[in-house]
């Protein structure tokens, strides 16, 4: 049995600040510590007046205590920052929406409890007992309890109408987990197999987080399960049926659904709590939550900033003004490329902030990923000729790339993980990654594909050039790619290869590549560090976005067309991943994915570029315990697991 809690409730978060400080005492050179007090001067004025109970009241039976990063710190104050229109709802959730039964370490090392006060593992994977915290309560102030999970995953997750079980909660063979209420801060998920990923998906915002999104005394007036009026309900509120009303309150994807930011009435568990709706005006404004259920060594409650303040902005122009204008406390998206760091470099002493560093999770700046599931089966031949995929790697001049693209940052690279990896395999990261024209054309007429035309391309087996297109979405989060992705195929071209940059709008690219007639894809390449192992796209087909791959992917997730079964080398990938969802143990878990990975190394599945380095983010000076070097990651959603909880003003 593995278990995790116990007696002590305390959060350690190591690691350092970006900002200085002598806490070596554990005191509080901001000025708060003790004479603090025990909860925010606004909150105590309203106990004062009647309108809260005292704090000992509103916190659970044992708080988890945080250790801060930098310092004890001091009430008051906002965090402002910036939203890149209203669809940036992930800044939203990255920030202030990270509030689960399970998160990750500060260092995206290992799962660590948070809500739960202690979570056990039992029957060799089979079983998790989850034990809340007592006493612990909604923004609103109802009680937070096992009803409220049971709710979750019986009434919203799973059911069709709403959401549907998602496969992180089921078995290999695909059968859902049951869930028992075991008392009022007691629930028991069972599993007919072992499902080993479990706590690592209780981490997840889009997995996990739903799980702590839904207060069943609130939303239950909306669900048809507990309320026969429901229909007069929706037709008062203009919804056509039930299903409509539900969902206009509340949101099913905390990364990317803006329902968990425009209704102001739902309760919620995290430190702020939504009084300026996304919508409503040009800011987004959140207020401390009176019942928030953590403290810091002092007792203190948490958070220590009053409010976070989020300007929407039109344009990364404006949101790089407002950075150098130092109008943004702590900031990490949109405008930290390496394109805007010498920008915001010369205006750090003017706007008063400076940088700190962040460890990005992606092990590629652009992947380039040709269709080895092509629907024309001539250049599927191609695609899946392993000389072929050689020879291209090395036609690739990676040190031009980063010099020319990447401001001198990164490092010539392969779609492998990083150097920060339990994973890392230097061969692997390196392998074929030397610049060196004859030894493309080497490994090209290796692949059969000695025969030119008369403008020197290669042709194909049926005597056509090999000529294909590499999608490219712009605009897009990476507006580099584009000039990778000319580089890239020039760089083809010199070895008689048809190769042109297919530029598109994302949800074009995201259509081509989901029905399967794109020729190649550029992409960024994620599952650098931990989540390579939770998110394997880049290694196997696993997902839709395994852009080399699609029918493949869908083949394994839904025992799909026998048409498209996988090469026999992926078959074994996908049956080993089958088997590391039902291992129990972390360290056999390591080790089977290792044995995915190298497979992916043997084969060379996909052609790397650079190694993403030279990351950052932003923080005025006075801004304290922000963790440095941040991991940042699409399954890490940085800045949430560093606590932003304990962020303060020092003055």
């Amino acid at each position: 049995m593995l278990q995790l809690g116990g007696a002590a409730a305390l959060l350690t978060v190591t690691g350092s600040a970006c900002s200085g400080g002598d806490d070596g005492d554990g005191g509080d050179p901001a000025g708060g510590g003790a004479e603090k007090g025990l909860e925010a001067p606004s909150l105590a004025e309203r106990v004062a007046a009647g309108e809260l109970p005292p704090v000992a009241e509103r916190l659970p039976a044992t708080p988890l205590v945080v250790e801060p990063v930098d310092a004890i710190g001091r009430y008051g104050g906002d965090w402002r920052t910036a939203l890149l229109g209203p669809g940036d709802v992930a800044w939203l959730a990255r920030t202030a929406g990270y509030e689960l039964l399970m998160h990750w370490s500060i260092d995206f090392a290992e799962p660590v409890l948070n809500i739960a006060e202690s979570v056990e593992q039992e029957d060799g994977g089979r079983a998790y007992t989850i034990a809340l915290r007592q006493g612990m309560k909604w923004s609103d102030g109802a009680p937070f309890t096992a009803d409220d999970i049971v709710f979750a995953y019986t009434d919203v997750i799973a059911n069709d109408q709403l959401l549907g079980v998602p496969r992180w909660l089921t078995t290999v063979s695909g059968q859902p987990a049951a869930i028992e209420k075991i008392d009022d801060v007691t629930v028991r998920f069972t599993f007919a197999e072992p499902q080993g990923l479990f706590m690592h998906n209780l981490c997840m915002p889009d997995e996990g987080g739903l799980l702590t999104s839904y207060p069943r005394h609130y939303l239950e007036q909306f669900h048809a399960t507990y309320n026969p009026d429901v229909a007069a309900v929706a037709a008062a509120e203009g919804a056509a049926d039930w299903v409509e009303l539900f969902t206009s309150k509340v949101g099913f994807s905390i990364l990317l659904d803006s329902g968990f930011w425009q209704n102001p009435e739902l309760p919620r568990l995290n430190a702020w709590v939504v009084t300026t709706p996304l919508g409503a005006s040009e800011q987004v404004v959140l207020e401390r939550n009176p019942y928030y259920f953590k403290t810091d060594p002092d007792g203190s409650q948490l958070p220590y900033l009053d409010r976070v303040v989020y300007t929407v902005v039109s344009d990364e122009e404006l949101m790089l003004l407002q950075a150098t204008n130092g109008e943004l406390d702590m900031h990490m998206r949109h405008i930290n490329s390496l394109t805007n760091k010498p920008v915001l470099a010369n205006s750090r002493e003017d706007g008063d902030y400076d940088f700190f560093d962040i460890v990005d999770g992606k092990m590629n700046q652009a992947v380039m990923a040709l269709n080895l599931v092509h629907p024309d089966p001539v250049l599927r031949e191609v695609f899946q000729n392993r000389d072929f995929r050689i020879g291209l790697s090395h036609a690739i001049d990676r040190q031009e790339l980063i010099d020319a693209v990447f401001q001198q940052q990164g490092e010539p690279w392969q779609a492998a993980p990083r150097e920060e990896s339990d994973f890392y395999d230097e061969e692997f990261a390196k392998q074929y990654t030397e610049y060196d024209v004859d030894l493309a054309n080497e490994h090209l007429d290796r692949a059969g594909y000695v025969e030119r035309d008369g403008d020197g391309f290669r042709l194909r087996p049926d005597g056509a050039r090999i000529s294909f297109a590499l999608d490219v979405a712009t605009p897009s989060l990476f507006p580099f790619h584009p000039d990778v992705a000319e580089l890239v195929a020039g760089y083809w071209r010199e070895v008689g290869i048809d190769a042109r940059m297919n530029p598109m709008d994302r949800s074009l690219f995201i259509e081509r590549r989901e029905a399967n007639l794109h020729d190649a894809a550029v992409w960024v390449g994620d599952g650098g560090l931990l989540d390579g192992l939770l998110d394997p796209r880049y290694y196997f087909p696993s997902h839709t976005g395994s852009n080399w791959g699609v029918p493949w992917a869908n083949w394994y997730n839904s025992a799909g067309d026998p048409r498209e079964e996988p090469l026999p080398r992926i078959r074994e990938q996908m049956a080993l991943y089958d088997q590391l969802r039902a291992t129990p143990d972390d360290e056999a878990r390591k080790e089977v994915f290792r044995q995915i990975l190298a497979i992916s190394k043997e084969e060379f599945w996909l052609i790397g570029t650079v190694l993403p380095m030279g990351g950052y983010g932003i923080v005025k000076n006075s801004f304290r315990n922000v963790y440095e070097p941040m991991p940042v990651s699409a399954v890490y959603p940085e800045p949430g697991p560093s606590r932003p909880e304990q962020y303060f003003h020092a003055s």
